[in-house]
């Protein structure tokens, strides 16, 4: 099935769709599954996910275009290099609209988003950006989290458990209800130039 512009899907399945390189415009997507499709430097503009699944599947590069996602989940997929802040993310408020399962999200961009609740679960996340994030209550559970950013980000009861190389300075965040595991826990006074014995 070929995508096309302003056209509405509903509980559609969608396999091996190849879409690298390609745009489609002010379409909606309610209800639909995309697995092991290729959206590579793709670009969705002014479209429509709601409650859709994406599975195997490759988006990097992807160009989400005053796009909205709403209760949409990436499992084992390659989202990497996407500029999350590029979406429409007028009224959403209450919680994350996106979560992320098994999936490589790394150099993506979500500084400055309001996403309390996000859920990135045993993801790749090298070199992401969550600076100036309200993050409140999020989870980062097994997640590698090499070189991505923090500052200034609202970290609260979020769930560290089991994630790895992240650098959270606690002068420069919010970690109040945060939790974390032993040894990884030590990770947060790296930035104090501490040597643990």
């Amino acid at each position: 099935m070929k995508l096309k512009d302003g056209a509405s899907y509903e509980d559609l399945i969608f396999f091996d769709l190849a879409f690298a390189q390609n745009s489609i415009n002010t379409s909606t997507f309610e209800g639909c599954e995309f697995v092991n499709c290729d959206f590579r430097e793709s670009e969705f503009r002014d479209c429509t996910f709601t409650e859709c699944i994406f599975k195997d599947s490759d988006l990097a590069l992807v160009k989400l275009t005053q796009t909205r996602f709403t209760e949409t989940k990436f499992e084992r997929c390659k989202v990497i290099g996407v500029n999350w802040t590029s979406l429409d993310w007028r009224g959403v408020t209450l919680s994350a609209p996106v979560e992320f399962h098994s999936s490589d999200i790394s150099f993506s961009v979500f500084s400055a988003l309001q996403l309390p609740g996000l859920k990135v679960r045993n993801c790749k996340v090298h070199e992401a950006d969550f600076a100036l994030c309200d993050l409140t209550g999020a989870e980062f559970v097994e997640s590698d989290l090499t070189n991505t950013r923090f500052s200034s980000t609202k970290l609260n009861d979020c769930d560290f458990r089991e994630a790895s190389n992240f650098v959270i300075n606690p002068t420069e965040n919010f970690v109040v209800g945060a939790n974390f595991t032993f040894p990884e826990v030590l990770n947060l006074l790296s930035s104090f130039g501490i040597k643990i014995d």
